[in-house]
């Protein structure tokens, strides 16, 4: 009795015979692409019963019968199946005398012997070229239209790279033109080549130039600038200006070197170095070696000091050099730590010299700076009497201020907004001392007090008359565009002074900063001297409001959510009397607070950032055919897709998460898509919704529909939300659409 494994007779029974010799043997995780041949070897044990005498003896068992087990080899050629089973045969998993083998090799049933003659390989149309170009090369960096060539079976063949950006891929793993698995997204075959591509009349190369002696050979650690040259194996190399010149010391950019191996070589050092010629021997020094010589500017400045503040043009001593601080943006460096002239931080290739971005050698001293015959200094003007001292209020630009004798103004806007903050007083805060220089120029000294002239008085053609209200801190809804209160600037005598309210959204600045302390502007404008109080008419006036004859629209009510720009609703400010008024929900984006109750409520303290007074009413609206509002059925189709999983799909059918090759069961499963348009009510827009493209929202009977990417990305924003002025910005995001059935 004969045992054979089971899949090696599967196996041959799928092939067919041959009477050729044994290709190469097949290699474990070796690279094969379809049509490649192999042969492998496979270990076929056989047994044998017979039977013996006398039972129980020497060899012979008990029962008679003597099994005689015989191992042989057959050796069989395989050939790699077409795309996509190609892919599988380059895995180890299903190397050609294993379990899976039938899934990527085809067995043939004879076995070989011998050594198989390859077939005469056929080679593909020669290319339009002469020649073979460069080899291509793993890693290297491709430009549009370059063209390599690659050794393949019997044949060399050329592959031209892809046009810009694909061109990018050329040289990237995954993209190896002819045997990768993306090859023709980024080359193209051009045809086969031979030989190599013929030089021009005379080869040509770039001439190095005799540098002469060679300079002192590189170190490494040691510091190196722009321009510094160095000798390595006889050749020169200069370090490259900046910011090339930041890597000349540094660790792995030593000229000449390379790291890495095979295709994957790269030498920074390029980043760093320039070979600019060859060199012999040393370098001769002249009849006396050169130096820059710095200049001798006599005495030392003062000496640097890590806590001074310094500015562009300043000069300082260190160790018997001047160093002076540059030009701005620089100078802001001089002061800083780590910025000390002359230091460095960091050992070895890592050494640096951050100084010499704030300073700059200008020579050496000795000693100190000798005085002049006579000390001179900047003259100030006598501006007359002193000015009042400086005090923590308001001052505007020219403003001036005296301490200790001397005059100081007021900077012009925005920087007059700090000449009347703590902090700022001129000259005298120790614990900022040079604060005051953004707010304050001097200007000059002082003797005394400014006399008065013989009348105080203000610009008569400034004067707005009576006196408003005067001035009273509140919310950011006190004061409305357009009021007036009037502020006192002196009781002796008395001055006031008037401001008019700016506009929403300034405003709402109006009741939190009085007109004359810092941040007054934000809200007021000065309109002008004022003198007693606003005399009454005859008889007290109100604004007289327009009545609507034809009724209120329906009562305000804090619990509704749904109210749009545009809604009228009535308020009542009294019961005896009736008396009710009209507002009207404002525009975007104040539209937002008409429906965040009562907070917001008309005639209320934040009413007005929602509602808008436009009038007064009596009785009640008479209804029109239908109701404003809209009361029917509006709905869209919303589409969806459904994904669902069906199991026990055929290996290898379009979508079957199997191969073909693989049994059937329920781990083989197919997704399937199907979309899914059920009918939706078409609201109105809502900041809690999450929009897609073709999602529909309403105002009033009028629809919008959410457009396609990447416009779609703005429905949710309450920026684009839908409104009947067709200026705003939500057609960017919405298109109007029919309106709802009535």
């Amino acid at each position: 009795m004969i045992q054979i494994n089971s899949i090696i007779l599967t196996a041959a029974l799928l092939g067919h015979a041959s009477a050729q010799g044994c290709y190469p043997a097949y290699i474990i995780d070796g690279s094969y692409s379809a049509g490649e041949m192999v042969s492998a070897t496979t270990i076929i044990e056989s047994t044998s019963t017979e039977s013996c005498t006398p039972p129980g003896t020497g060899l012979c068992p008990s029962s008679g019968f003597e099994t005689t087990t015989v191992t042989t080899t057959e050796t069989h050629n395989y050939e790699c199946k077409s795309e996509p089973s190609s892919q599988f045969c380059s895995q180890s998993a299903f190397a050609p005398n294993g379990i899976y083998s039938g899934q990527a090799w085809i067995m043939e049933s004879a076995e070989c012997t011998g050594t198989a003659v390859p077939p005469a390989a056929t080679i593909p149309a020669a290319w339009s070229g002469v020649g073979c170009p460069a080899a291509f090369s793993a890693g290297a960096t491709y430009d549009a239209a370059d063209v390599v060539s690659v050794a393949e079976t019997g044949f060399i063949m050329v592959y031209q790279c892809a046009d810009e950006p694909t061109n990018e891929f050329c040289g990237q793993n995954g993209y190896e033109p002819g045997t990768s698995q993306f090859s023709e997204q980024a080359w193209t075959a051009l045809g086969s080549c031979m030989g190599t591509i013929a030089p021009t009349s005379s080869p040509s190369f770039d001439t190095i130039m005799d540098a002469g002696g060679c300079p002192a050979e590189y170190a490494a650690g040691a510091g190196y600038g722009a321009g510094d040259q160095v000798s390595k194996d006889g050749l020169v190399y200069e370090c490259g200006p900046e910011p090339m010149s930041g890597h000349c010391s540094q660790i792995g950019y030593e000229p000449g070197t390379s790291t890495g191996t095979g295709a994957q070589i790269v030498e920074y050092w390029r980043q760093a170095w320039i070979v600019v010629g060859f060199c012999t021997g040393t370098i001769v020094p002249t009849s006396s070696p050169s130096f820059d010589e710095l200049t001798d500017v006599g005495g030392c400045p003062g000496e640097y000091a890590a806590d001074a503040s310094y500015d562009a043009g300043d000069q300082v001593s260190k160790d018997g050099f001047v160093f002076e601080c540059g030009p701005e943006p620089t100078s802001l460096h001089c002061s800083q730590i780590g910025y000390e002239p002359g230091t460095s931080i960091g050992i070895g290739a890592q050494i640096v010299e951050y100084w010499r971005q704030a300073w700059t050698v200008v020579g050496v001293c000795d000693g100190t700076i000798a005085p002049t015959t006579a000390p001179s200094f900047d003259v100030l003007t006598n501006v007359g009497g002193c000015p009042d001292v400086w005090s923590v209020q308001t001052y505007e630009e020219g403003d001036r201020v005296s301490s200790m004798d001397l005059v100081y103004e007021c900077a012009a806007d925005p920087l007059s907004r700090h000449c009347g903050q703590a902090g700022y007083e001129p000259n005298t805060n120790p614990s900022t001392p040079d604060a005051w220089k953004s707010a304050w120029t001097l200007v000059g000294y002082c003797s005394g007090s400014i006399g008065p002239t013989s009348s105080p008085s203000f610009d008569p053609a400034n004067s707005v008359g009576g006196c408003p209200e005067e001035w009273e801190r509140g919310s950011n809804v006190s004061y409305d565009e357009g009021d007036m209160v009037n502020v006192v600037v002196s009781t002796m005598p008395l001055r006031q002074i008037a401001y008019r309210c700016k506009a929403w959204p300034l405003s709402g600045h109006c009741g939190q900063f009085s007109p004359i302390e810092n941040g007054g502007d934000l809200g007021w404008t000065f309109a002008g001297s004022c003198d007693g109080s606003i005399g009454p008419t005859a008889s007290p006036s109100f604004d007289a409001l327009t009545v609507d004859a034809s009724g209120c629209p329906e009562e305000f009510s804090a619990s509704k959510t749904d109210y749009e720009a545009g809604d009228l609703v009535s308020f009542s400010v009294s019961e005896s009397p009736s008396r009710d008024l009209v507002y009207q929900c404002r525009e975007y984006p104040n539209v937002r607070y008409c429906n965040q109750g009562a907070t917001f409520a008309p005639n209320s303290q934040f009413g007005t950032m929602a509602w808008t007074l436009i009038g007064a009413c009596s009785g009640t609206l008479a209804p029109t055919g239908s109701p404003v509002q809209y009361m029917g059925m509006c709905q869209f189709d919303k589409c969806v897709i459904v994904e669902t999983v069906q199991p026990n799909c055929v290996p290898g059918s379009d979508g079957c998460s199997c191969l073909a090759g693989f049994p059937a069961g329920a781990d083989c499963v197919k997704t399937i898509e199907t979309e899914n348009c059920p009918p939706q009510n078409v609201n109105p827009w809502s900041s809690s919704v999450q929009y897609v493209e073709d999602d529909v929202v309403r105002l009033g009977a009028k629809q919008f529909k959410c457009r396609q990417w990447p416009n779609f990305i703005w429905c949710s924003n309450e920026a684009y939300m839908p409104t009947m002025d067709e200026d705003d910005f939500w057609p960017q995001a919405w298109t109007a659409i029919q309106d709802c059935p009535p």
